[in-house]
């Protein structure tokens, strides 16, 4: 056992008995019962009641990154899901429990790329070099993969057709693609008293978003035997973590590099006359793993159920993904679990998800168990999911990462009816949640979803209001305590209490607003 897995051991044993339990919880897959591990009992500690204050709501992000990298199915990920399970009981959460499904862990265990003889500062391109729905130990040999490197550009099919990459390296640049302007036509409300958004950030795309899974498979379909992916629009690191994107499975070994890393490699090319001999190596695996996400219900008068969720894994300390989010759905649990359950016309469920990263595995398991196939008592009808309490990343005039102290510019993509649409607009000018776009998801939720962890609920036609925001330092090693808007964790989670409970006022069927049939013409 390795010393960070310790670590992780011992982290997650601390923060189990600060909950308050003093046993062991268990953090290791195959417990049965949805992995119940042992409870953690109820307390009436002062600090538990009510509105949690902005230190304990920062507590919680501190413990959440004190654990670690919580990724899905390694044991740093199985203490976090433990942790807020323990967290949502001695809240006074019932029926706690993990949902469980299969996903996919995936690590590189070993990484190095030479070009012309020269070593290059890279990182492991997360997701590459597998095996489409197999497990695998991947590898590309005791001398790695020897070739030709060559340079793309922006990697369109006509370029990979030009450069003939079949068999070669290909050096690409990554393109982010949408930019907070292109979420334009979507916009019913804004609140920016002060005109802060009207700045060049505005035009400059977010790392969600990108060129990825068309240049890997117009590669991959050339022939192409690697990649190297220039981060050109990155700030200066290449510690980017792209999530797992389903519809594209990258068969090559790949790693990323920096901007200027990048063209230096592209120098190093050029001054070999347009090719250069690279050596590529990588090792790792890619195994099947339990994933857990965690839920809680507290009663109401009725079993139609408002859902509040995030996620709790993150690809490296996730401070801002999605500690902040996690932290933020436990202070609505706080808040709510110091209410009687006769205030309440509706059951109110709080979930912590995983696989965000890996594939949504969990969240399609609990969609298809809790709102397609209505599996339980709980009739959901409407969600509300929040995500990214972040301070403004930009990229500085020689490339560093500059972190402002202003929010990053945030929204509230819902589906929300008129009257709740109100309620969400009072709701964000009384708490000056400045810098705040309330966008219709309405056409999105009818076809390809949110780009948010409430893209599998919204989809499936449950009403919905996402808040999220997307720093540019949103995937990377970066994201640590220090990005997140500390003085924005009570105002959003005062914010949200108060639209939860106009939800709650609000008979089932007048939540959400009908979404018309698109006709045929749009070919869907």
């Amino acid at each position: 056992m390795d010393l960070k897995t310790v670590w992780a051991a011992l982290a997650a044993s601390a923060l189990m008995v600060g909950c308050g339990s003093g046993q062991p919880v268990d953090t290791q897959p195959g417990s049965g019962n949805g992995g119940a591990g042992k409870a953690c009992s109820p307390t009436t500690d002062p600090s538990h009641q009510g509105m949690p204050s902005e230190a304990r709501i920062f507590s919680w992000i501190e413990d959440l990154v004190g654990i670690g990298y919580r990724r899905t199915g390694t044991p740093e990920g199985y203490a976090a899901a433990a942790y807020v399970k323990c967290q949502f009981e001695s809240l006074g959460l019932t029926d706690v429990h993990y949902e469980v499904a299969t996903s996919w862990k995936w690590e590189a265990t070993r990484g190095s790329v030479e070009i012309a003889g020269q070593p290059v500062d890279a990182f492991p391109s997360a997701f590459s070099f597998v095996t489409p729905d197999e497990p695998s130990v991947f590898s590309t040999g005791p001398g790695g993969l020897q070739t030709e490197v060559v340079n793309v550009g922006l990697g369109t099919p006509l370029e990979m057709a030009l450069k003939d990459v079949k068999g070669k390296i290909v050096l690409f640049d990554l393109k982010f693609i949408l930019p907070s302007a292109g979420l334009t036509p979507l916009i019913e409300f804004f609140w920016d008293p002060g005109l802060t958004v009207v700045e060049p950030s505005l035009l400059i795309a977010n790392p969600y978003l990108t060129t990825y899974s068309d240049v890997l498979n117009a590669a991959m379909d050339a022939g192409a035997a690697g990649f190297i992916g220039v981060l050109a629009d990155y700030f200066e690191s290449n510690k980017y973590y792209n999530e797992f994107y389903r519809r594209t499975s990258v068969t090559i070994p790949g790693f990323w590099v920096s901007p200027s890393e990048g063209e230096r490699i592209k120098q190093l090319i050029a001054d070999n006359g347009g090719s250069a001999t690279a050596t590529m190596v990588m090792e790792g695996s890619r195994e099947a793993v339990e994933s857990r996400s965690v839920v809680g219900f507290l009663e109401g008068l009725s079993k139609d159920t408002i859902m509040v969720q995030s996620h709790h894994d993150s690809v490296f300390y996730g401070a801002v993904e999605d500690g902040s989010g996690t932290a933020s759905v436990l202070a609505q649990a706080q808040y709510f679990a110091s209410k009687p359950p006769e205030s309440r016309e509706k059951t109110l469920m709080f979930a912590t998800f995983d696989t965000h990263f890996t594939g949504y595995q969990g969240h399609q398991a609990f969609t298809e168990k809790y709102i397609v196939k209505k599996e339980t008592p709980y009739n959901i009808v409407a969600n509300v999911t929040l995500e990214h309490i972040a301070k403004q990343g930009l990229k500085g005039d020689n490339g560093e990462l500059v972190i402002t102290d202003q929010p990053e510019l945030r929204a509230i993509m819902n589906t929300f009816g008129l009257g709740l649409k109100t309620a969400m607009i009072n709701a964000i000018v009384k708490h000056d949640l400045r810098r705040t776009v309330l966008l219709s998801a309405h056409a999105l939720c009818a076809t390809a979803g949110v780009p948010t962890d409430a893209s599998f609920v919204c989809l499936n036609g449950v009403p919905t209001a996402s808040f999220i925001a997307g720093p540019n330092y949103l995937y990377d090693a970066a994201d640590t305590l220090d990005k997140v808007d500390r003085a924005q964790l009570v105002p959003v989670a005062e914010a949200f209490a108060e639209i939860i409970e106009a939800i709650d006022a609000t008979p089932s069927a007048l939540i959400g607003l009908p979404i018309p049939a698109l006709g045929p013409e749009l070919g869907l």
